[in-house]
């Protein structure tokens, strides 16, 4: 093998120095895809890339996917494939990356469309001295850890994930929030709450995001309600997260299909920049 993979937990987690990210060929590339199966959060150290570099090697894994907020507060004027994910100011006040310096919740990535991403790899550039931490928790685990009769209470349900309101409780790009709360009328997509990775062909719990506003396909919406929130305290429990603190020269990659993650805040004195990039998915099927 043509770099070095150090497990930090098992089936979950593994660590990278030092990849070979300037030469990558087919065989390189291979040896990661195998990798990355079975180790869905591979953290790479002493990166030293730039963005072109970075672009290129989420290319070598798949087709990119441009997120509505890239073309927003989190643009990148050279590179369209990247989101800027930073609390620094422009000269005129405004905001120079996305996210800010707050918390932001548990979700996968862009779960509200059809073929939500397989792959996101965040490259950090400037990080604060404590504080904005990722937690990374593991759908497989979470759902291996559910009693058997939930497991088969879940089977052939599916969460419709409203593609109105975000995980801000902001309202998207190009939509309206409807005057009811009856979000199963919303716009948006349905999922299968237990879906099959398309890869590992092993099931996980598929919960997406903004779970105040979500609803279950054909279940009243106060059953639905009760599901989801155990679900979410099950999917999120200790036993099944892991916690990045972030290092100058960390770069984190983690399969959006299979994780979910979190973010906790930071002083709003520091800054934290990253620079992300996100790879196209499949749709989900019910595992």
């Amino acid at each position: 093998m043509k770099f070095t993979v150090t497990p930090l937990v098992e089936d979950f987690v593994a660590e990278i120095p030092d990849f070979p990210f300037e030469s990558l060929d087919d065989e390189t590339i291979e040896q990661f895809r195998s990798v990355w199966k079975q180790y869905p959060l591979i953290r790479f150290r002493n990166v030293k890339i730039d963005d072109a570099t970075q672009v290129a090697f989420s290319k070598r894994l798949g087709p990119p996917v441009i997120h509505p907020r890239q073309l927003q507060q989190g643009k990148n004027a050279e590179f369209p494939e990247i989101l800027v994910i930073s609390n620094k100011k422009k000269v005129d006040g405004t905001a120079a990356g996305d996210l800010g310096d707050g918390e932001v919740n548990w979700h996968t990535d862009t779960w509200f469309v059809e073929r939500p991403p397989s792959a996101a790899i965040l490259r950090s550039i400037e990080i604060p001295p404590e504080g904005g931490n990722t937690y990374f928790a593991n759908m497989y685990s979470a759902y291996a850890a559910l009693p058997e009769a939930l497991k088969q209470r879940l089977k052939g349900l599916e969460i419709h994930h409203q593609n109105v309101i975000d995980g801000r409780g902001e309202v998207r790009l190009n939509k309206t929030k409807p005057d009811n709360e009856d979000y199963a009328t919303w716009s948006g997509v349905d999922h299968p709450i237990v879906r099959l990775h398309g890869d590992s062909k092993k099931p996980c719990i598929y919960l997406g995001g903004e779970p105040h506003r979500q609803a279950i396909v054909g279940m009243p919406q106060a059953e639905a309600k009760e599901l989801l929130a155990d679900l979410w305290e099950r999917a999120t429990d200790k036993h099944h997260v892991w916690i990045q603190q972030w290092q100058p020269g960390d770069m984190m990659m983690w399969d959006n299909r299979c994780l979910m993650h979190y973010r906790d805040s930071f002083d709003p004195a520091t800054t934290r920049l990253m620079h992300r990039t996100t790879v196209e998915g499949e749709r989900p099927v019910a595992a």
